[in-house]
């Protein structure tokens, strides 16, 4: 019985150790609390290695002595353990399923080589060989792997995955999940019929084997570097395009602006000839005509002027900017805005901002059914709190990776969502977008 005993402790451990590789990219990710997801994986290992032992124990005392048993010991282990901690474990993670799906295969490709190295330790003591390998001999040598190598593989995850988890995708996650399990298979077949005393007394095999096996973090440390690398040349391709598309719209308002400051010039030079040739009207008693002619010169100075929505320069440079357009495309715009004159926001943060939601705003608003072709700009503040929303008819198509939306421009590269996120993450405030039918709502806070 005491086998038993001390079978439950080794698989405790093991599965613990396996269990922390498993939840260390998620920590604070969790259904529940941190502490109440720890004692309950404690109360799911314990309760399955209980059951694995007594499986084991049980086919250890059945099982003739001449008969090998590591196959059925193996086969109960991956068929029990592993799948009830893999339910636990995608039920008490809050994530994607794929980004769950390689962490949990990257700790099991991780627990193996743990066990390896326990084994390697095992052969290296003076202990006499037994039909089921329990003792405090296996627990020290499964507690010492796990000491030498998590570190590491802790350190594996931050540096090389982590940083790139939040910018990868479900399919992307979906992918590297593939190699990562042919590879998993590989091993699994590998480790069930090795003989490990064979391996010891055969440095070169020893070395071969291990050389594949950190190969496969070697490779996937290369990955996540090259991903990373890449994101990184994304996102400054993106800035770049973004501060030029920003660049773009101040020139247009430049533009505008001193074509309206032209025509003012150009009224006021003009205006000695509209008030002579209306005396003369008026003198020879051809009022119509006076009145005529004076409409025609208000509605003529009515164009090309700037609407007045606010005080706030900017702001009211891309409200007019990209309210005109809309007008031009046929789309209903409103604006509702409170905002101070001066604000704490940089200006160039606050045009890429609005500029980026008003311009989604009307190309998808130009594709809406007829009585969907609105805009609705609402600015406000409150307190040191900036609101700004925008609720715009669009088509109703929506593509989503997860919970986020992607564009639904060529490649999906639209100047979008994500710099707004980043922005209002900046001024500790938070963005969120949704839909509803035919109208999408997008809302930002920031903090003044």
């Amino acid at each position: 019985m005491s086998d038993f005993f001390w079978l439950l402790a080794d698989n405790i451990v093991v599965i613990s150790v396996f269990a922390f590789l498993c939840a260390y990219p998620f920590l604070g990710s969790f259904r529940f609390s941190n502490k109440k997801t720890a004692l309950l994986t404690l109360l799911v290992i314990s309760a399955v290695s209980a059951i694995d032992s007594a499986i084991i124990f049980y086919i250890s005392v059945t099982v003739p002595e001449e008969e090998p048993i590591s196959v059925q010991i193996d086969l109960v282990f991956y068929g029990i353990i592993i799948l009830f901690c893999m339910a636990w474990y995608f039920y008490a993670v809050k994530a994607v399923w794929q980004k769950k799906a390689f962490v949990f295969l990257f700790a099991l490709t991780s627990a193996l080589f743990i066990l390896s190295i326990a084994n390697c330790i095992l052969e290296l003591l003076p202990v006499e060989a037994k039909r089921v390998t329990a003792g405090l001999h296996t627990i020290l040598s499964s507690f010492t792997a796990g000491a030498v190598a998590i570190p590491s593989l802790c350190l594996f995850l931050k540096l090389f995955y982590m940083p790139v988890e939040k910018k990868m995708g479900a399919k992307e996650c979906g992918y590297l999940c593939i190699p990562l399990l042919i590879l998993l298979i590989i091993f699994v077949i590998v480790f069930t019929f090795m003989d490990y005393a064979d391996l010891m007394s055969e440095p070169t095999s020893l070395l071969l084997y291990f050389g594949l096996l950190l190969s496969a973090f070697v490779l996937y440390g290369v990955i996540f570097r090259m991903y990373r690398l890449a994101y990184e040349q994304y996102e400054a391709n993106e800035k770049y395009l973004q501060t030029k598309h920003q660049i773009n719209i101040r020139d247009e308002q430049y533009r505008r602006i001193s074509e309206n400051i032209e025509n003012v010039r150009q009224q006021r030079h003009d205006m000695r000839h509209h008030m002579v040739l209306l005396c003369e009207l008026l003198e020879n008693g051809k009022s119509e005509k006076a009145i005529e002619y004076l409409k025609q010169y208000l509605e003529h100075s009515e164009t090309q002027r700037i609407t007045k929505y606010c005080g706030n320069s900017v702001i009211n440079l891309l409200a007019s900017h990209y309210g005109d357009m809309a007008k031009e495309r046929n789309i209903a715009f409103n604006a509702h805005i409170q905002v101070p004159n001066n604000l704490t926001i940089q200006d160039m943060d606050l045009s890429v901002l609005l500029g980026n939601l008003l311009e989604n705003a009307v190309d998808a608003a130009q594709s809406a059914p007829e009585d969907k072709r609105i805009i609705k700009l609402n600015m406000i503040c409150s307190g040191k709190m900036l609101a700004i929303t925008v609720d715009n008819g669009f088509d109703g198509r929506v593509e989503k990776n997860g919970e986020k939306y992607l564009s639904t421009k060529s490649e999906h590269r639209g100047l979008g969502l994500s710099s707004l996120a980043d922005i209002a993450a900046k001024y500790g405030g938070g963005a969120d977008f949704r839909s509803d039918g035919n109208i999408f709502y997008s809302s930002v806070m920031l903090s003044l």
